[in-house]
């Protein structure tokens, strides 16, 4: 179970990381809409983050169900916004999914 926690834990960095990878390639561009690789990434980080509560919960270990909620509103943000960014090509949808990733990081690491 420790192997599939470790699992999930790395594809879910994979998908923060190409969100906000690809974010910052494309700020040097003129181009910057939201690409089909943040929603696919907002999705990955949604699957990964419910597969990380549940092998938490199943091996006993404490799990912060309140900061779970809000990192799942705002990984929920990042997707409906990834998705809304992709139907209308605007830029603020763009630097919204940016700022949300990056709000979900600050409570992945600092809420202890």
């Amino acid at each position: 179970m420790e192997i599939l926690r470790n699992t999930f834990l790395v594809f879910h960095l994979f998908g923060f990381a190409a969100i906000l990878g690809g974010l910052f390639y494309q700020l040097r561009g003129k181009d910057l809409v939201t690409g089909s690789y943040m929603l696919s990434s907002a999705v990955v980080q949604l699957v990964t983050g419910a597969g990380l509560i549940w092998t938490r919960i199943s091996l006993d270990l404490p799990v912060s169900h309140t900061k779970m909620g809000v990192k799942l509103a705002l990984d929920v943000l990042v997707a409906a916004t990834a998705f809304v960014g992709m139907r209308n090509k605007r830029p603020w949808a763009f630097y919204a999914v940016g700022v949300f990733t990056a709000a979900a990081v600050v409570v992945a690491v600092a809420w202890k």
